[in-house]
């Protein structure tokens, strides 16, 4: 969700940054712009729409700037315009500034500097940072107070990366909540919301602390703190993690979803070796000693929740599932002993990050699990499990959510001490192999005969139902289409009442216990006129089913049948010309609440 590049003594800056902001574009955004400084002279170009759109109005340049920044915005305080594109300028030229984040009290800051004469361009919360900044240097002619002065006022999440008119030889920046990195290399300085756009230039990165600020030169680094100077080490990142390529896929969601098999062999190799788990023992002793485990995520990384809760309430542990967002303002506390268990495939989301601090304040032991080694969340928790699923580009989630189900798995089975579990696993890839190979094709008819729907109902029990519900939030996603997941049980409960002549509703069968219910659903919907397709697995399949899936442990059954849900969402979208990778209004990474 926006995404920031900046570079100062880079050799090609041009190229850098819209580069640089190409690589992170899955992050989600609407428009983009970008600001050359040729000393006294700052140029810029701003466009809505793609990357492309603002390279194919930047002139060749025959001198290359000294320092540069770029920005693609995703729409918060604004349509989705040139004038609130980013940068954006304070009213005298003095700071010019990109910034990712949300201002929370920027209406009463506005309006403070609204009557002392500032006059504003842009509906952006931007803006008003700009002209703060501005404000607070009029009174104390020194760049890192107006900063500091700047910060004390502003509420809410932020990272921000500034040109100062008065100081062509230092690129500034200010963080707080929003993710922001530092890249150091030969005589020249980088700043980039995540590492990707630097990876290739680089392997020295500093993860910026919330409520740091300083400046970057081509040779030097400064970061203060609380009006003091704080030391800071590099980092390595590993380039794998950041480089993105299609291999010859036409799209990212359909290379991401073929992947699937190959990260939970990633995910069994990390994490169980010789006979042993390899999970950290204060983290087992951790889930031992609590009397209740917490899971707090959003969107798809919430579904995975959902499945890892069953899995321990399996084994007698109590569990309870939270939407981070309705989380952060009522917050709950069950047991005397909680443990909380945070889902973020970037580690960055807001609303997440906001529990998370919350509950560090009670001092309550939590882990995250995260693909972004270094990440907020994962800098933050007393403890944190990666998915080593690599960069995933498409919005809409895929193999992170298979690598959030699996990790479960061997973790709910670690602490069960139940070895077999990489036997099941071995035993899931290669049914997800045999879709991939054999069963696509036939989820490519249904979605040719369902493109057109208005509305699609997708019905499961238990572990079929937490998987129900991230097949009609993939399809919502992608194809715009109204989806909705509905229990087998909560039919007769209402929503039954939307179905009629020709209804599309998929349903998924893959336990045994609840199998009879969903045959006894399926006759429901039939005499409704409802049109039925069945996803079930051997053992429970009869000469009516649509696609019958090799048979596999029931509590893996979310990680196999989802490999169904996104393929059957990615052939919609494409058969309906749909922007599979970026669909309209979503983010990769939701980094405002």
């Amino acid at each position: 969700m926006c995404g920031i590049v900046g570079s100062i003594g880079f050799k090609n800056t041009k190229s850098f940054i819209i580069d640089g902001l190409k690589d992170l574009d899955y992050r989600g955004y609407d428009s983009a712009g970008l600001a050359f400084s040729f000393g006294k002279r700052i140029n810029i170009y701003k466009a809505v729409g793609s990357v492309s759109n603002l390279e194919a109005i930047i002139p060749e340049l025959s001198l290359n700037p000294y320092m540069g920044v770029g920005h693609t915005r995703w729409a918060t305080h604004g349509k989705p315009t040139e004038i609130n594109c980013h940068p954006h300028q304070s009213m005298h030229g003095l700071f010019t500034i990109v910034c990712n984040g949300v201002v929370e009290n920027y209406l009463q800051l506005k309006q403070q500097l609204q009557s002392k004469g500032f006059k504003f361009v842009s509906d952006t919360d931007t803006e008003v940072i700009s002209n703060l900044l501005e404000d607070r240097y009029f009174e104390t002619r020194n760049i890192m107070r107006s900063i500091e002065e700047t910060m004390a006022v502003l509420t809410g999440s932020f990272a921000v990366v500034f040109i100062a008119d008065m100081d062509p030889k230092h690129l500034y920046f200010m963080k707080r909540h929003s993710p922001l990195m530092i890249g150091r290399g030969d005589h020249f300085s980088l700043v980039a919301s995540d590492a990707s756009p630097m990876v290739r230039y680089t392997d020295k990165y500093i993860d910026l602390e919330d409520d740091s600020y300083g400046f970057i030169s081509n040779d030097d680094v400064e970061i203060f703190k609380n009006g003091e100077k704080i030391p800071f080490q590099f980092t390595k990142k590993s380039p794998d993690i950041t480089v993105k390529d299609l291999n010859g896929y036409p799209h990212y969601m359909l290379k991401e979803i073929e992947e699937i098999e190959r990260v939970i062999r990633r995910l069994m190799v990390e994490y169980y070796d010789k006979g042993e788990f390899l999970f950290d023992h204060e983290l087992m002793r951790a889930l031992t000693e609590s009397d209740h485990i917490v899971f707090v995520a959003c969107g798809t990384s919430y579904h995975a929740s959902l499945v890892g809760a069953r899995y321990f309430d399996i084994l007698g542990k109590s569990t309870s599932t939270h939407i981070a967002s309705e989380f952060a303002y009522y917050p709950q506390f069950p047991g005397r002993k909680p443990f909380f268990i945070f889902l973020s495939q970037s580690g960055e989301t807001a609303d997440v990050i906001h529990c998370m601090t919350t509950v560090k304040e009670h001092n309550i032991p939590c882990l995250v699990l995260t693909n972004k080694k270094g990440s907020t969340l994962e800098r933050g928790c007393d403890f944190s499990l990666l998915l080593h699923a690599g960069l995933e580009v498409s919005v809409a989630s895929t193999k992170a959510y298979a690598a959030e189900v699996a990790l479960l798995a061997l973790l709910a089975n670690a602490y069960s001490n139940r070895k077999e579990v990489i036997r099941d696993l071995e035993e899931c890839c290669g049914v997800i192999a045999d879709i991939d190979q054999n069963l696509k094709g036939k989820v490519h008819e249904i979605a040719e005969e369902l493109k057109h729907s208005k509305d699609i109902y997708f019905l499961g029990r238990g572990f079929d139902y937490d998987m129900s519900l991230e097949a009609s939030l993939k399809l919502k996603e992608i194809t715009y289409i109204h989806s909705e997941a509905v229990a087998g049980g909560e039919l007769k409960h209402g929503p039954i009442a939307l179905i009629s002549q020709d209804t599309p509703v998929i349903v998924t069968i893959s336990d045994n216990v609840t199998a009879l219910s969903m045959r006894a659903n399926i006759q429901e919907v039939k005499a409704r006129g409802a049109k039925v397709f069945t996803f079930v697995t051997e053992p429970l399949a009869n000469d009516t089913d649509t696609i019958v899936v090799k048979n596999h442990k029931r509590y893996l059954s979310p990680v196999v049948m989802s490999s169904l849900a996104f393929y059957f969402a990615y052939y919609v979208a494409v058969l309906n010309d749909r922007n599979v990778d970026k669909p309209r209004n979503l983010a990769k990474s939701v980094t405002v609440e």
